[in-house]
């Protein structure tokens, strides 16, 4: 009997061995979901936000593996380089926060994407003037940072200097800036009024028991080339062990039902179940930390 779950474009997938099926489920899918159609509606109105002197941000923030970046990626995909005579125009472009908290750091690494050449020795000046050139060139509207909590290692005052920076380079583009991050990198803007009021948050929270989490489940079921039906959405045993094993988190989420469904491939039962989910060495993510003492190393 075929699964009925499946969308028509997995179906085609059954008749693929098992290896190629367990590769298969490891692709990476988008699920939209409330909360991130919203996140992106909010980006997408900012990135048609006329210009002024003054333009709006915000924060992005929530846990680990909880979505935030794919959430961002799916918005950069949906806004593609594309070529205009003999320029590129590129509407939106993103980069990790550096480590070091160095503003010179971040334009160097924003240069190096776009392709233009630069010293790591440059004043940072030349290299602000070399963004700010280029980004007018290539029409770039909107600048993402990711991983904002990376600066939480420098000092507060290069923190502080870092920001202030961010802030004055969308002052002097007339872009937004969308930044984010774990809520650890809400101190990197609540130490200032200005910066806080700029960066207003958009949290990611973590998924509780709703309809919208039923939902997510189904979706996800939908995608797995499994030979029987699961429904691990209406299941409410299997349903609530995922949402316990995953802690809420949507990455873990998706991680503990793909790592159910190679198990189940493999060992022929072709759904997920009880049995599948609890042998297929998915480990909480608040039990990593105690790995360790748990083997006795």
């Amino acid at each position: 009997m075929q699964n009925t779950n499946l969308i028509p474009a997995v179906r085609d997938v059954l008749n693929f061995s098992n290896e190629d099926r367990c590769l298969f489920i490891l692709k990476e899918r988008w699920f939209p979901y409330p909360i991130a159609k919203n996140i992106l509606n909010e980006l997408e109105f900012h990135l048609k936000h006329p210009k002024k002197s003054r333009m709006p941000g915000r924060l992005i923030v929530g846990g680990t593996n909880n979505g935030k970046t794919s959430i961002i990626n799916k918005f950069i995909r949906s806004h593609q380089p594309y070529d205009d005579e003999n320029v590129k125009i590129i509407p939106v472009i993103s980069a990790k926060a550096p480590e070091s908290s160095s503003i010179s750091d971040l334009y160097g690494m924003l240069l190096y994407q776009l392709g233009i050449p630069y010293r790591n020795t440059d004043r940072v000046n030349k290299k602000r003037e070399q963004v700010q050139e280029i980004f007018a060139l290539c029409q770039i509207k909107m600048l993402i940072i990711d991983e904002l909590h990376n600066i939480l290692v420098a000092s507060v005052p290069k923190q502080k200097a870092f920001m202030v920076a961010l802030k004055n380079l969308s002052n002097e583009l007339m872009m937004p800036i969308i930044l984010v991050g774990t809520a650890d990198a809400l101190h990197a803007i609540n130490s200032d009024a200005q910066l806080s009021n700029r960066f207003s948050p958009l949290v990611v929270p973590k998924w509780q028991y709703t309809d919208d989490y039923k939902a997510l489940l189904a979706s996800i079921e939908a995608t797995l080339p499994l030979h029987k039906e699961s429904n691990i959405a209406t299941s409410e045993e299997i349903s609530l062990y995922i949402l316990d094993q995953s802690e809420g988190y949507i990455g873990e989420i998706i991680d503990l039902v793909n790592y159910a469904a190679h198990y189940a491939i493999e060992n022929k039962i072709e759904k997920i179940n009880m049995d599948s989910l609890k042998n297929c060495g998915f480990v909480k993510p608040s039990m990593r930390k105690n790995i360790a003492n748990l083997i006795n190393i």
